[in-house]
């Protein structure tokens, strides 16, 4: 059984190292260093993590720039807006873990091959950044958004790793994998108007990444045509989903009207 190792959980003004295997809730072992309780345990444990994840990303630039700016976000959250708790941080962190963990062998489908964590770590800074979401569970389970669909991740280790509410969120967000990819598609189309706020979140967050992705480092065996159907199917998603946050929403409609404008030049 695989077990994570994970440092620094801070409950109730003492830190603990977390350590937890894929079927059970995280572990709380209570330490006594000097560090307990002050605000250097939050930079110990964003540290901590880079380097969990530099290890599991083979030390891809790309993928450490993308952590650096979420993890800046996160300190920003902590120490100055006091918008989230010392031990919410860990929660997102032990979430960076489980799925960089997860998707250690996969890749992006760009010409760089760049390690797949960099496109979870991204959505999950795009909610924060530009959505300016602080709803830990919205952002951990856009960290584990791909983990059902794209790895031998179950929705019962979901849940007892991370609460109810992540693992909903996550069932929400992921496409069923018995059907086809056309049908897959046109199943988003119609469930969007049905999704949760924080689902909803996650899907524009989402869409904003890889709408991004094509417009600046589309895969090389993508044709224009494919480029622009997976544009026109991802607008029909986002035009179908709930209101749920302005922000991110401006965000993805401002990518798109780039993409046309610059395929009208």
């Amino acid at each position: 059984m695989k077990k994570y190792i994970l440092p620094l959980l801070i409950v109730s003004g003492v830190v603990a190292s977390v350590g937890f295997t894929s079927d059970e809730k995280p572990k709380i072992l209570m330490c006594n260093t000097e560090e307990c309780g002050t605000e250097d345990s939050v930079k110990l444990s964003l540290e901590g993590t880079r380097k969990k994840v530099n290890v599991l990303a083979r030390d891809n630039a790309f993928v450490m720039e993308k952590y650096d700016a979420f993890a800046e976000v996160l300190n920003t959250a902590y120490r100055k807006e006091r918008s989230m708790t010392a031990q919410e941080v860990q929660e997102v962190c032990i979430g960076v873990e489980f799925a960089a963990e997860k998707h250690r062998l996969q890749t992006r489908k760009n010409a760089e091959k760049t390690p797949y964590i960099s496109h979870p770590i991204g959505v999950a800074h795009h909610l924060m950044n530009i959505g300016e979401v602080r709803d830990v569970s919205i952002i951990i389970a856009a960290l584990l958004h791909d983990t059902l669909e794209d790895t031998r991740t179950t929705f019962e280790e979901i849940e007892g790793s991370f609460g109810k509410q992540v693992a909903e969120y996550v069932r929400e967000v992921t496409d069923d994998r018995s059907l086809a990819t056309e049908e897959r598609k046109r199943h988003q189309i119609v469930s969007a108007a049905n999704k949760s706020k924080g689902a909803a979140q996650i899907k524009l967050a989402d869409k904003l990444y890889n709408l991004n992705d094509l417009l600046e480092n589309p895969p090389k065996d993508w044709t224009q045509s494919r480029i622009d159907r997976y544009y026109e199917w991802a607008q029909s998603v986002i035009n179908r989903l709930p209101k749920a946050n302005d922000k991110l929403l401006s965000a993805v409609d401002e990518v798109i009207d780039s993409y046309w404008e610059k395929q009208q030049k």
